[in-house]
């Protein structure tokens, strides 16, 4: 399937409801965008659950973070004592 959509000035685009119903998306969905830079192509995947979309999430590692300073971060600014 092949269709044409127009990029607003906000650069958003609409999914035609074809594409949309066959993926299953419905408002709010998360969806996926992949660049395909050597095909100049953008490839959209809906995933079908959380730990399928975390999986396409690619993050740098900060390797000045110490781990062990991270987690009493966390410890005294999220966690509820109880």
């Amino acid at each position: 399937m092949t269709y044409s959509t127009t990029i607003t000035q906000k650069g958003q685009i609409t999914i035609p409801k074809l594409m949309r119903d066959f993926l299953r998306l419905d408002t709010g969905r998360r969806i996926s965008l992949e660049l395909e830079k050597t095909r100049k192509k953008i490839v959209i995947t809906a995933p079908e659950d959380f730990l399928a979309f975390a999986r396409t999430i690619k993050v740098k590692k900060n390797k000045a973070v110490d781990p062990v300073k991270a987690r009493e971060y966390m410890e005294t600014h999220y966690y509820e004592r109880v």
